[in-house]
C-alpha cells in the first residue's frame, strides 16, 4: 500500500488506547485521524504526550541510533571485524540515500514531530478546563510538546544538514519544517535554510519555556521535559549557533537553579546508570516493560549481545589512569573467533537483560562545559577555566588546574567534552561545528581521513523522501546525488 503522508506523518496511537503494545506503531495512515479525535480531554492529552515520549524510545531515535552514530562516525568507536552488518555503511562512510537506518531515522523523527504537532494543536483548548490542577497539567503538556518538537528539529538538523556556521549567514539548506499536521492532505514542504531552521527551534524552545513558566507547574522528572531542561537544551542550541552570550546566560541559569548536582567522582561510573540521578537533566527512560530487546543500545556494546561496536585506542588513550571515566571502557576481547584482542569494550550502556537503562540526553556536566566554551569565546578565561576544572577534577583528582587561554583553552574544552560525553552522541557534532578534520578509525587498523569541510559528515536525505516529495527532489545533500 502506498503511503499517503510525506515524512512518515502517522499519528500513532501509542498510549492512546491505554496500552504500550508495539502493534500500535504499525498503523496505516488512514487510521491516523483517530489520534486527533482522541485528544479531546485531559486523559487523552496525557496519553498523547506519553505516546510522543514512547516514540523517542525507538531504536531509530534515542533507543539506539541517535546516541550511537555521532561517536561511530567520528573517532570514538568503530564496527568490529566480526559484526552483524549493523551500521557498517555509516562506519565506513559509504552511506547511500537508500540506507535503511538513514531512512528509518528520518521517518521516526518526523513521526515524533507529527504527534507533537497534534498535542500543540489540541492542547490549548483543554488548558481552559475549569479545574486549576487540570489546566496547569494541560499547559505543561503543551509546553513539553513544543520542547520535544524543538529537540527533534535540532536532531534532524544535526544529522541531515551541515552545521549552522557552515556558511557565513547560515543560508545553506536545513531541514523541512513541519509545524502543522494535516491528516487530510499530503504535506510536501521544501527544505528551509539553516537560519530559518534554527529560528524555528529557538522559537519553539522559548515558547516552551514561557508556557512552562505560565503553568506554574512543580512537576519535575528527568523522564519529562520541564522548564530547566528546556533552558538547558536552548543553551546547547545557542552554543551551536555561536550565540555565546545567551548560551552562557542560559547555562548559568540551569546551573544556579540548584535543581541538579554533579555526581561525585567515586559515584560517577556507578550512578551514571541510575535513572533520575542528581546530574541527569533529561533522559529517555526504558523499563523492562518497554523491553527493546536486541534493538537496545546496550546490545551493540555488550559482548553478551551483538557487541559490534568497540571503542578506539585513540579515545581510550585520552584518559589518564586516574580518570574514573576510563572505567566506562574495559580492556577485554571481542567475543568470537578472530575478533579484536585486546579490545576496548564500551560499558556506558550495557544492559542486555532487564533493558532498563535511561539514555542520557542532557546532563549537568554538559552545562558546565557549555558555559566554559561560551565564556572562553567571550574572553572570560578565568571563569571558563574554573568551569572546565570543575568537570575535569571531579573525574580525575590528579588533574592539574587548566591555566591556558585563547585557542589552547578552547582545545582543552573540546577535549574535555570528548572525555565527559563519550558514547552519548556528541562527538561528530562537536568536530564539525568547530570545523575540525579528524581520523575515522576502522577495524583491522584501517583509517579514513575526514577533512573539513566534508560532504560525508552528514547523512543523505532518504531516496524515498525525494521520490515522494517533489519540493525536495532537487535538494539532496551535496555528495549524494
Amino acid at each position: 500500500m502506498q503511503k499517503k503522508y510525506t515524512y512518515g506523518i502517522m499519528l500513532l496511537l501509542t498510549g492512546l488506547l491505554g496500552a504500550c503494545s508495539k502493534d500500535f506503531l504499525e498503523l496505516k495512515p488512514d487510521q491516523s485521524t483517530e489520534t486527533g479525535r482522541a485528544i479531546k480531554d485531559l486523559p487523552g492529552l496525557q496519553a498523547a504526550i506519553s505516546g510522543v515520549y514512547s516514540l523517542m524510545q525507538s531504536a531509530n531515535y534515542y533507543g539506539r541510533t541517535m546516541p550511537l552514530l555521532p561517536d561511530l562516525r567520528a573517532d570514538n568507536s568503530f564496527v568490529s571485524v566480526i559484526n552483524t552488518n549493523r551500521y557498517r555503511n555509516q562506519d565506513q562512510y559509504i552511506v547511500t540515500a537508500n540506507d535503511v537506518y538513514t531512512t528509518d531515522s528520518w521517518n521516526q523523527l518526523y513521526s515524533v514531530v507529527a504527534n507533537a504537532n497534534m498535542v500543540i494543536s489540541k492542547g490549548p483548548s483543554i488548558s481552559l478546563l475549569p479545574s486549576a490542577a487540570d489546566s496547569i497539567e494541560a499547559k505543561q503538556i503543551v509546553a513539553e510538546a513544543y520542547a520535544i518538537r524543538a529537540q527533534v528539529f535540532f536532531d534532524l538538523s544535526r544529522m541531515y544538514a551541515q552545521p549552522y556556521n557552515f556558511t557565513a549567514n547560515a543560508s545553506h539548506m536545513g531541514i523541512p519544517i513541519v509545524t502543522i499536521t494535516n491528516v487530510d492532505s499530503v504535506q510536501s514542504p521544501s527544505r528551509s535554510s539553516m537560519k530559518d531552521t534554527y529560528a524555528q527551534i529557538i522559537n519553539d524552545l522559548r515558547t516552551a519555556i514561557r508556557k512552562f513558566e505560565e503553568s506554574h507547574s512543580t512537576a519535575f522528572s528527568s523522564a519529562r521535559l520541564n522548564v530547566y531542561s528546556a533552558k538547558a537544551l536552548l543553551a546547547r542550541v545557542l552554543l551551536y549557533k555561536e550565540d555565546w552570550e545567551d548560551a552562557e546566560a542560559l547555562a548559568n541559569t540551569v546551573i544556579k537553579s540548584n535543581k541538579y548536582s554533579l555526581l561525585t567522582g567515586d559515584k560517577l561510573v556507578s550512578d551514571f546508570k541510575i535513572t533520575g540521578n542528581s546530574e541527569t537533566i533529561f533522559e529517555i527512560i526504558n523499563t523492562p516493560v518497554d523491553n527493546p530487546g536486541t534493538d537496545g543500545l546496550g546490545y551493540m556494546f555488550n559482548q553478551d549481545g551483538y557487541g559490534d561496536v568497540l571503542a578506539t585506542n585513540n579515545v581510550f588513550n585520552i584518559y589518564t589512569s586516574g580518570d574514573v571515566r576510563r572505567n566506562f571502557l574495559q580492556k577485554s576481547k571481542r567475543a568470537g573467533n578472530g575478533g579484536e584482542n585486546p579490545a576496548n569494550v564500551i560499558s556506558k550502556y550495557s544492559d542486555v537483560s532487564t533493558f532498563s537503562e535511561g539514555i542520557k540526553v542532557m546532563r549537568l556536566a554538559e552545562l558546565y562545559l557549555i558555559r566554559a566554551e561560551a565564556l572562553a569565546h567571550l574572553g572570560k578565561a578565568p571563569e571558563a577555566q574554573a568551569d572546565l576544572n570543575v568537570v575535569a577534577q571531579r573525574a580525575d583528582r590528579n588533574a592539574l588546574p587548566v591555566t591556558v587561554t585563547g585557542q589552547a583553552l578552547l582545545d582543552a574544552i573540546l577535549l574535555e567534552r570528548r572525555k565527559e560525553l563519550a558514547f552519548e552522541g556528541h562527538r561528530l557534532f562537536d568536530l564539525i561545528r568547530t570545523k575540525r578534520s579528524f581520523t575515522k578509525y576502522l577495524a583491522s587498523d584501517k583509517t579514513i581521513q575526514v577533512a573539513w569541510p566534508s560532504t560525508k559528515v552528514i547523512l543523505p536525505i532518504p531516496q524515498r523522501e525525494l521520490d515522494a516529495n517533489p519540493n525536495i527532489r532537487n535538494q539532496q545533500n551535496e555528495g549524494y546525488n
